[in-house]
């Protein structure tokens, strides 16, 4: 019986140069293949540096963007506070109604008709103050007109005249700042 040989490579040679030329190709591709990882991790390094100062320049930015908005704000609130109490003493103002001759002026146009004239008017701007004025008037039914509308006004007249067809008359009331 015949001696079965299982192991074909044992009468193969093994040619030293040609596997010396595959082993330093493979070795070069690896080489190369290395270089390009370590270059490209080189590459990656920088960006991931560069990204890290934006962040950083960003941060930064925004730190300094941060104390401007606090210093706005204090700035701001100092403003309101200021404005404020500006604002709470013309109110008070208006709660006494310290520019009530507008609202009598007003008071006194209403009252008024087309045939009266004011010649003269005075106000006195206080609670107790009364508005005196000399009037003239072309009938005696506007002057009568005008005499009921200010009769709740303590109305009264100082003289009373008439000259070529008019109605000369000196008047005051007084209108308190509530009536206003």
């Amino acid at each position: 019986m015949k001696k079965l040989n299982y192991n074909l490579a044992r009468d193969r040679q093994v040619n030293a140069g040609a596997f010396a030329l595959r082993a330093a190709l493979l070795a070069l591709a690896a080489l190369l293949l290395g270089a390009l990882a370590l270059g490209n991790l080189a590459g990656r390094s920088q960006q991931d540096r560069l990204e890290r100062e934006e962040a950083g320049a960003g941060k930064r930015l925004l730190a300094e963007m941060g104390r401007e908005s606090t210093r706005l704000r204090r700035e701001i609130a100092a403003w309101k506070k200021s404005l404020a109490t500006e604002l709470a003493m013309a109110n008070s103002l208006i709660q006494r109604k310290s520019f009530s001759f507008i609202a009598r002026l007003d008071l006194l146009e209403s009252v008024s008709s087309q045939g009266i004239r004011v010649r003269q008017l005075t106000l006195n701007n206080s609670v107790s103050g009364r508005i005196v004025m000399a009037i003239s008037a072309r009938s005696l039914r506007e002057l009568f007109a005008l005499y009921r509308k200010l009769a709740p006004y303590e109305l009264v007249i100082a003289s009373e005249t008439q000259a070529q067809g008019e109605y000369l008359v000196n008047l005051s009331f007084k209108v308190p700042d509530e009536n206003l």
